[in-house]
């Protein structure tokens, strides 16, 4: 990258490419992955963990006197009463990964007092970073990332995730996706969440919109 980032968006981006090669690794041979189910249809897998470890290593090596808040170990680690907190997920997008289908990315942001100041979301399949400071923009590799022009729903294509638990209300939703789809130039579920909303930034799609 060109340009000069902030040290904590730095640190964030070295354990986000470090989780990114274990997971791309890994990906090489996803038969070996074992894989736990959570609940319904909500996986973790090794690779998730590994991930997360990673990531935690490098953060709290940089900064040992921050608190973490992940996905798979919650508070376990780091400072509990840090005005700052690390929030983690570490494969967004586990269930795309354990199927091989390559939409997936980890995600890290870096709050201040309850305020994100930092964030990062790496896309390992295709080498995409995103990435953001408080005040400062956002980007993706080196391009300044604007949102879509786009004002009307007819022309915009929309993000959006389906419900999966078991107590969702699927009706409401199979009937909401048939009002949008009607009048907008596309629906795109991918199935990882960070990408989404990356996917807003950057103008690939209008807006994104998530069950619940």
């Amino acid at each position: 990258m060109s340009q000069t980032l902030h040290p904590m968006l730095n640190t964030a981006v070295k354990a986000a490419r470090t989780a990114g090669a274990l997971i791309n690794r890994a990906s090489l041979d996803i038969e070996r992955v074992t894989v736990t189910a959570k609940s319904h249809n909500d996986f973790v897998t090794e690779v998730d963990q590994a991930a997360e470890a990673a990531i935690i290593e490098t953060l709290l090596g940089a900064y040992p006197g921050h608190g973490i808040l992940a996905e798979e170990t919650g508070r376990t680690h780091g400072a509990k009463d840090s005005d700052y907190l690390w929030i983690i997920d570490p494969l967004d997008g586990t269930t795309n990964f354990i199927h091989g289908f390559p939409v997936y990315a980890v995600s890290i942001a870096l709050a201040f007092r309850g305020q994100i100041q930092q964030a990062v979301v790496y896309d390992p399949s295709r080498n995409d970073l995103f990435y953001a400071s408080k005040g400062r923009g956002a980007f993706l590799n080196d391009k300044r990332l604007r949102v879509s022009k786009r004002s009307r729903l007819l022309e915009s294509l929309i993000g959006t995730g389906f419900p999966f638990r078991k107590g969702d209300n699927f009706k409401r939703y199979l009937k909401m996706f048939e009002e949008v789809m009607q009048h907008c130039a596309g629906l795109r579920r991918p199935g990882a969440a960070a990408l989404d909303l990356c996917y807003v930034a950057a103008a690939g799609t209008t807006a994104s919109s998530r069950p619940g």
